[in-house]
């Protein structure tokens, strides 16, 4: 009996060094190497990015979006002002920088008209317009690396009256002159849908009275976005 406990304590002892060398030679987790599989690029994305600018499909091309002028609202002498225009947008990239194209607006105006009624308060003259622009971006490709998304914008404008009504009347038909604005904003990059700001200048509104802007002067900022 003694023998039997003895000869399986020696068995132990000699086999132990050998299970803990084999168990050390096992690479720990942290020892064991990491892979990182990088996946493929689509080949799609990556044949697009390869073509030729004109070898493009045209629908790879089209843009659309949407611009909301600033609303204007003022209080001044007991009088208010407030005005708003909304102007979705289309267009095409003619270059991977430049987008040219078109747009519609509806522009709606509310303000003190100068006649007192019989009350002895001011009326208002309330105007609803349409109007449409053509328009085009361009983009600063060589500032990319220093202020990526600046642009310069250009576009002409005409409204024509759908409903203009005061105190003492009501005109609808009548047509304001072509309104030529520029400026610049900052936005996404060309061609990536997001959002941009626009400052604009009216170049012919002090000059010519018979020009309409919404914001009721020179100066009109824009939000918008591009949808594509």
């Amino acid at each position: 009996m003694i023998r039997s406990v003895l000869a399986t304590c020696l068995f132990i002892l000699a086999v132990t060094p050998f299970a803990s060398a084999q168990y050390d030679s096992i690479p720990r987790p942290a020892e064991r190497p990491v892979i990182i599989q990088q996946q493929p690029l689509d080949e799609n994305y990556q044949r697009e990015q390869e073509m030729p600018w004109k070898a493009r499909p045209f629908k790879d091309k089209l843009r659309y979006g949407l611009n909301i002028t600033t609303p204007s609202l003022s209080f001044f002498g007991g009088s208010s002002f407030f005005s708003f225009d909304i102007s979705p947008m289309a267009g095409i990239r003619v270059t991977p920088t430049t987008t040219t194209g078109l747009g519609i607006t509806y522009s709606y105006s509310s303000q003190p008209d100068g006649y007192i009624n019989s009350a002895g308060r001011q009326g208002r003259q309330k105007a609803s317009l349409l109007g449409g622009r053509v328009f085009i971006q361009q983009h600063l490709s060589f500032l990319e690396n220093v202020v990526p998304g600046l642009f310069l914008w250009g576009e002409a404008e005409q409204y024509k009256v759908l409903s203009l009504k005061n105190s003492q009347a009501k005109i609808t038909g009548y047509e304001y002159d072509t309104g030529f604005l520029i400026g610049g904003g900052y936005g996404v990059p060309a061609g990536e849908p997001g959002f941009q700001i626009t400052l604009l200048y009216h170049a012919n509104y002090n000059s010519n009275p018979n020009t309409y802007s919404s914001s009721g002067s020179p100066l009109v900022i824009r939000f918008g976005y591009w949808f594509k």
